[in-house]
């Protein structure tokens, strides 16, 4: 079978890059567009720092999922929670090796123990 022969050079690509985030302009004009809000509008102002580090909401999140038969929503949720923690700190305190806290962080399977000391850890 004969070599394929490549290009040295690549090629730019013809295609457009997926958009991630919604461009705040007009289509048509190009134009940016300046979002003005009623004065009655009923708007609020979200943290999701805030959100993720509120036990109420991170254990009512931990109890649907186990309702739902989702061990790994449950994961995602302890994942997700451990993240919004300012981590040197926590690790600091609670006496959790780094490397228990980069386990659980990728997935390793960790036993309802370690759970158990790390959430605790986190609450005193």
């Amino acid at each position: 079978m004969d070599k394929v022969k490549t290009s040295p050079k690549q090629r730019p690509s013809i295609s457009k890059p997926p958009r991630t985030t919604r461009d705040k302009t007009d289509m048509k004009t190009k134009e940016p567009v300046e979002v003005i809000l009623k004065e009655d509008a009923n708007v609020t102002e979200v943290d999701p720092i805030n959100n993720l580090l509120d036990p109420a909401l991170i254990g009512s999140a931990i109890m649907q999922c186990l309702i739902e038969n989702d061990p790994e929503g449950v994961m995602d949720v302890i994942k997700d929670y451990l993240y919004a923690l300012n981590k040197s700190k926590f690790l600091r305190e609670a006496d959790v090796p780094r490397s228990t806290m980069y386990q659980l962080l990728k997935r390793k399977n960790p036993t309802i123990k370690t759970l158990a000391k790390i959430m605790y850890a986190t609450h005193h």
